[in-house]
Protein backbone atom coordinates (compact mmCIF):
# COMPACT_ATOMS: atom_id res chain seq x y z
CA UNK A 1 0.00 0.00 0.00
CA UNK A 2 2.86 2.31 0.91
CA UNK A 3 4.68 1.42 -2.48
CA UNK A 4 1.44 1.96 -4.60
CA UNK A 5 1.33 5.80 -2.77
CA UNK A 6 4.71 6.67 -3.53
CA UNK A 7 4.47 5.70 -7.10
CA UNK A 8 1.43 7.96 -7.30
CA UNK A 9 3.19 10.96 -5.79
CA UNK A 10 6.27 10.69 -7.90
CA UNK A 11 3.94 10.45 -10.59
CA UNK A 12 3.55 14.18 -10.21
CA UNK A 13 0.33 14.26 -11.19
CA UNK A 14 0.76 18.40 -10.28
CA UNK A 15 3.23 18.85 -13.19
CA UNK A 16 0.33 19.21 -16.04
CA UNK A 17 -1.73 22.32 -16.63
CA UNK A 18 -4.87 20.89 -17.62
CA UNK A 19 -6.61 21.50 -14.30
CA UNK A 20 -5.79 24.80 -13.96
CA UNK A 21 -9.16 26.21 -14.97
CA UNK A 22 -10.73 24.24 -12.32
CA UNK A 23 -8.85 26.29 -9.69
CA UNK A 24 -10.61 29.99 -8.82
CA UNK A 25 -8.25 32.87 -8.73
CA UNK A 26 -7.81 34.70 -5.75
CA UNK A 27 -4.55 36.92 -4.47
CA UNK A 28 -1.77 34.53 -3.55
CA UNK A 29 1.56 34.35 -2.34
CA UNK A 30 1.55 30.80 -3.79
CA UNK A 31 2.70 30.21 -7.37
CA UNK A 32 0.75 28.44 -10.36
CA UNK A 33 2.61 25.18 -9.26
CA UNK A 34 1.96 25.26 -5.99
CA UNK A 35 -1.68 25.28 -6.94
CA UNK A 36 -1.65 22.39 -9.14
CA UNK A 37 -0.40 20.76 -6.30
CA UNK A 38 -2.75 21.29 -3.46
CA UNK A 39 -5.36 20.94 -6.06
CA UNK A 40 -4.10 17.65 -7.44
CA UNK A 41 -3.33 16.51 -3.71
CA UNK A 42 -6.62 17.34 -2.70
CA UNK A 43 -8.55 15.72 -6.05
CA UNK A 44 -6.58 12.47 -6.94
CA UNK A 45 -4.18 11.49 -3.93
CA UNK A 46 -6.30 12.21 -0.88
CA UNK A 47 -8.63 9.22 0.21
CA UNK A 48 -10.60 10.90 3.46
CA UNK A 49 -9.16 8.72 5.90
CA UNK A 50 -7.51 11.52 7.33
CA UNK A 51 -7.93 15.41 7.40
CA UNK A 52 -6.65 17.82 4.57
CA UNK A 53 -4.69 20.92 7.00
CA UNK A 54 -4.20 23.89 5.43
CA UNK A 55 -1.96 25.69 7.82
CA UNK A 56 -0.91 29.01 6.78
CA UNK A 57 -3.96 30.02 4.74
CA UNK A 58 -3.87 33.76 4.21
CA UNK A 59 -6.67 35.29 1.84
CA UNK A 60 -7.50 31.50 0.69
CA UNK A 61 -4.94 31.02 -2.79
CA UNK A 62 -4.09 27.51 -0.56
CA UNK A 63 -7.24 27.06 0.46
CA UNK A 64 -9.53 27.51 -2.86
CA UNK A 65 -7.06 24.89 -4.45
CA UNK A 66 -7.56 22.10 -1.94
CA UNK A 67 -11.73 22.75 -1.79
CA UNK A 68 -11.56 22.98 -5.55
CA UNK A 69 -9.47 19.68 -5.42
CA UNK A 70 -12.18 17.78 -2.94
CA UNK A 71 -14.84 19.36 -4.54
CA UNK A 72 -14.18 17.76 -8.05
CA UNK A 73 -13.40 14.29 -6.50
CA UNK A 74 -14.45 11.35 -9.07
CA UNK A 75 -16.37 9.77 -5.42
CA UNK A 76 -18.06 12.83 -3.21
CA UNK A 77 -15.84 13.66 -0.18
CA UNK A 78 -16.51 11.60 3.60
CA UNK A 79 -13.38 12.44 5.20
CA UNK A 80 -12.93 15.12 7.66
CA UNK A 81 -13.66 18.81 7.18
CA UNK A 82 -10.47 20.26 5.41
CA UNK A 83 -9.14 22.52 8.72
CA UNK A 84 -7.85 26.04 7.87
CA UNK A 85 -5.78 27.93 10.11
CA UNK A 86 -4.25 31.54 10.52
CA UNK A 87 -4.50 34.87 12.70
CA UNK A 88 -6.37 36.55 10.03
CA UNK A 89 -4.78 40.07 10.81
CA UNK A 90 -3.42 42.22 8.40
CA UNK A 91 0.58 42.64 8.14
CA UNK A 92 2.06 45.92 6.82
CA UNK A 93 4.22 44.03 4.29
CA UNK A 94 1.16 42.70 2.73
CA UNK A 95 -0.89 45.60 2.31
CA UNK A 96 0.37 47.51 -1.35
CA UNK A 97 0.66 44.11 -3.24
CA UNK A 98 -2.52 41.87 -1.72
CA UNK A 99 -5.41 44.70 -0.55
CA UNK A 100 -7.13 46.77 -2.85
CA UNK A 101 -9.37 48.19 -0.03
CA UNK A 102 -8.36 50.65 2.85
CA UNK A 103 -6.96 48.86 5.41
CA UNK A 104 -4.58 48.51 8.28
CA UNK A 105 -1.94 46.91 9.65
CA UNK A 106 -3.34 44.64 12.63
CA UNK A 107 -7.08 44.68 10.86
CA UNK A 108 -8.62 41.44 10.29
CA UNK A 109 -8.76 40.06 6.58
CA UNK A 110 -11.17 37.55 7.90
CA UNK A 111 -13.89 38.41 5.81
CA UNK A 112 -11.88 38.62 2.53
CA UNK A 113 -10.91 35.05 3.27
CA UNK A 114 -14.67 33.67 3.64
CA UNK A 115 -15.54 35.69 0.33
CA UNK A 116 -12.94 34.12 -1.27
CA UNK A 117 -13.54 30.67 0.05
CA UNK A 118 -17.34 30.47 0.17
CA UNK A 119 -19.32 28.39 -2.20
CA UNK A 120 -17.11 25.24 -2.78
CA UNK A 121 -19.82 22.67 -1.39
CA UNK A 122 -17.67 20.95 0.95
CA UNK A 123 -16.54 20.47 4.84
CA UNK A 124 -14.47 22.99 5.80
CA UNK A 125 -13.37 24.45 9.43
CA UNK A 126 -11.65 27.45 9.74
CA UNK A 127 -9.49 28.32 13.09
CA UNK A 128 -8.97 32.18 13.56
CA UNK A 129 -6.04 32.66 15.91
CA UNK A 130 -2.90 31.38 17.23
CA UNK A 131 -2.44 27.83 16.18
CA UNK A 132 0.04 26.75 18.54
CA UNK A 133 -2.00 27.67 20.96
CA UNK A 134 -5.24 25.81 19.42
CA UNK A 135 -3.42 23.03 18.60
CA UNK A 136 -4.95 19.75 16.71
CA UNK A 137 -7.72 17.08 17.32
CA UNK A 138 -6.30 14.27 17.27
CA UNK A 139 -7.16 12.47 14.36
CA UNK A 140 -5.56 11.39 11.27
CA UNK A 141 -4.01 13.77 8.64
CA UNK A 142 -3.24 12.63 5.45
CA UNK A 143 -2.30 15.84 3.55
CA UNK A 144 -0.37 18.91 5.70
CA UNK A 145 0.00 22.23 4.13
CA UNK A 146 2.57 23.82 6.15
CA UNK A 147 2.77 27.48 5.49
CA UNK A 148 3.29 29.22 9.20
CA UNK A 149 6.37 27.42 10.73
CA UNK A 150 7.80 31.38 11.20
CA UNK A 151 9.53 30.82 14.39
CA UNK A 152 11.40 28.61 16.08
CA UNK A 153 8.73 28.10 18.93
CA UNK A 154 5.76 27.67 16.30
CA UNK A 155 8.25 24.94 14.23
CA UNK A 156 7.96 23.03 17.54
CA UNK A 157 4.44 23.55 18.49
CA UNK A 158 3.11 22.04 15.09
CA UNK A 159 5.67 19.31 15.09
CA UNK A 160 4.36 18.36 18.30
CA UNK A 161 0.56 18.60 17.82
CA UNK A 162 0.24 17.65 14.20
CA UNK A 163 3.45 15.50 13.13
CA UNK A 164 2.35 12.35 15.54
CA UNK A 165 -1.01 12.01 13.42
CA UNK A 166 0.79 11.58 9.76
CA UNK A 167 0.30 8.24 8.84
CA UNK A 168 3.46 6.24 7.95
CA UNK A 169 3.01 4.66 4.40
CA UNK A 170 0.22 7.54 3.43
CA UNK A 171 0.67 10.96 4.94
CA UNK A 172 2.16 13.77 2.87
CA UNK A 173 3.57 17.11 4.01
CA UNK A 174 3.96 20.19 2.12
CA UNK A 175 6.87 22.60 3.13
CA UNK A 176 6.16 25.77 2.14
CA UNK A 177 9.16 27.86 3.53
CA UNK A 178 11.55 24.97 3.23
CA UNK A 179 13.65 26.76 0.99
CA UNK A 180 13.79 30.09 3.10
CA UNK A 181 17.02 31.09 4.21
CA UNK A 182 15.95 32.66 7.55
CA UNK A 183 13.65 29.70 8.71
CA UNK A 184 16.61 27.18 9.24
CA UNK A 185 14.37 25.14 11.48
CA UNK A 186 12.41 23.75 9.10
CA UNK A 187 15.47 21.73 6.81
CA UNK A 188 16.79 21.04 10.46
CA UNK A 189 13.59 19.36 11.29
CA UNK A 190 13.99 17.17 8.18
CA UNK A 191 16.95 15.88 9.25
CA UNK A 192 16.09 15.35 12.72
CA UNK A 193 13.14 13.09 10.90
CA UNK A 194 15.47 11.18 8.97
CA UNK A 195 14.51 8.59 6.54
CA UNK A 196 10.89 8.67 8.11
CA UNK A 197 10.64 11.51 5.02
CA UNK A 198 11.09 11.34 1.54
CA UNK A 199 11.64 14.40 -0.73
CA UNK A 200 9.13 13.59 -4.04
CA UNK A 201 9.19 16.77 -5.52
CA UNK A 202 10.11 20.71 -5.07
CA UNK A 203 8.10 23.80 -6.78
CA UNK A 204 10.75 26.38 -8.31
CA UNK A 205 11.44 28.94 -5.14
CA UNK A 206 8.44 27.42 -3.22
CA UNK A 207 7.13 24.48 -1.28
CA UNK A 208 8.87 21.25 -0.94
CA UNK A 209 6.99 17.69 -1.27
CA UNK A 210 7.76 14.95 1.58
CA UNK A 211 5.78 11.29 1.62
CA UNK A 212 6.27 10.12 5.43
CA UNK A 213 7.43 6.81 4.59
CA UNK A 214 7.68 5.37 8.08
CA UNK A 215 7.59 5.94 11.83
CA UNK A 216 8.76 9.92 12.71
CA UNK A 217 11.21 9.52 15.35
CA UNK A 218 9.71 9.90 18.82
CA UNK A 219 12.68 12.47 19.52
CA UNK A 220 12.09 14.62 16.64
CA UNK A 221 8.07 15.24 18.32
CA UNK A 222 10.43 17.57 20.82
CA UNK A 223 11.07 19.80 18.72
CA UNK A 224 14.33 21.49 17.40
CA UNK A 225 14.70 25.07 19.50
CA UNK A 226 16.34 23.28 22.70
CA UNK A 227 19.09 21.34 20.40
CA UNK A 228 22.47 23.19 21.15
CA UNK A 229 23.98 24.91 18.26
CA UNK A 230 26.49 22.55 17.45
CA UNK A 231 23.78 19.51 16.47
CA UNK A 232 21.85 22.35 14.86
CA UNK A 233 24.62 23.81 12.70
CA UNK A 234 25.33 19.46 11.88
CA UNK A 235 21.85 19.29 10.93
CA UNK A 236 21.75 22.06 8.62
CA UNK A 237 25.39 20.79 7.10
CA UNK A 238 23.21 18.11 5.97
CA UNK A 239 20.45 19.38 4.25
CA UNK A 240 22.86 21.67 2.70
CA UNK A 241 24.75 18.37 1.42
CA UNK A 242 21.84 17.25 0.15
CA UNK A 243 20.78 20.11 -1.99
CA UNK A 244 21.61 22.09 -4.91
CA UNK A 245 20.86 25.07 -7.22
CA UNK A 246 19.04 27.92 -5.33
CA UNK A 247 17.84 25.96 -2.79
CA UNK A 248 21.28 25.10 -1.31
CA UNK A 249 21.61 28.96 -1.39
CA UNK A 250 19.30 29.07 0.87
CA UNK A 251 20.09 26.96 3.28
CA UNK A 252 24.03 28.00 3.36
CA UNK A 253 22.22 31.20 4.07
CA UNK A 254 20.09 29.33 7.18
CA UNK A 255 23.64 27.66 8.11
CA UNK A 256 25.78 31.41 7.95
CA UNK A 257 22.84 32.94 10.52
CA UNK A 258 23.70 29.89 12.98
CA UNK A 259 27.26 30.40 12.51
CA UNK A 260 26.69 33.74 13.32
CA UNK A 261 25.22 32.87 16.37
CA UNK A 262 27.73 30.70 17.57
CA UNK A 263 30.80 32.18 16.39
CA UNK A 264 30.50 35.78 15.79
CA UNK A 265 28.62 38.26 13.85
CA UNK A 266 31.62 38.40 11.97
CA UNK A 267 32.15 34.99 10.81
CA UNK A 268 28.68 35.26 9.84
CA UNK A 269 28.93 37.95 7.67
CA UNK A 270 31.60 36.71 5.64
CA UNK A 271 29.88 34.20 4.94
CA UNK A 272 26.92 35.78 3.81
CA UNK A 273 29.23 37.60 1.51
CA UNK A 274 30.90 34.30 0.53
CA UNK A 275 27.36 33.00 -0.49
CA UNK A 276 26.70 36.07 -2.58
CA UNK A 277 28.88 35.68 -4.61
CA UNK A 278 28.65 31.68 -5.17
CA UNK A 279 24.93 32.09 -5.77
CA UNK A 280 24.74 35.70 -7.85
CA UNK A 281 22.62 33.95 -10.65
CA UNK A 282 19.93 33.29 -8.30
CA UNK A 283 17.41 36.22 -7.58
CA UNK A 284 15.72 35.10 -5.04
CA UNK A 285 19.01 33.77 -3.05
CA UNK A 286 19.85 37.24 -3.16
CA UNK A 287 16.71 38.87 -1.67
CA UNK A 288 16.89 36.86 0.96
CA UNK A 289 20.77 38.22 1.57
CA UNK A 290 19.31 41.24 1.08
CA UNK A 291 17.38 41.07 4.75
CA UNK A 292 20.77 40.11 6.19
CA UNK A 293 21.28 41.84 9.54
CA UNK A 294 17.39 43.31 9.94
CA UNK A 295 15.57 42.63 13.04
CA UNK A 296 13.58 39.54 13.80
CA UNK A 297 10.30 41.14 12.96
CA UNK A 298 11.48 42.14 9.45
CA UNK A 299 12.75 38.43 8.46
CA UNK A 300 9.32 36.96 10.21
CA UNK A 301 7.37 39.51 7.79
CA UNK A 302 9.30 38.68 4.72
CA UNK A 303 9.49 34.82 4.74
CA UNK A 304 5.29 35.14 5.55
CA UNK A 305 5.47 37.15 2.26
CA UNK A 306 7.61 34.42 -0.07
Amino acid sequence: MAGEALEELLGRPWRSDRHDADIPWVKTMLSTEERRLLYALAREYASAQGAIVDAGCFLGGSTVALLAGVRDRARRWDGPPVASYDLFRVDPATISKYFDDPISAGDSFRARFDANVAGFGVPHVVHEGDIAEIGWTGGQIEVLFLDVLKTWELNDAVVRDFFSSLVPGRSVVVHQDYGWGWQPWIPITVELMGDSLRLVDWMEYGSHVFFVQGDIPASALDGVSGLDLDAKLELMQRAVDRSEGWVRGMLEIGRASLLGERDGSGVGQRELARIAERYAEYPSVQLCLSYAGRDHESLRTLASNL
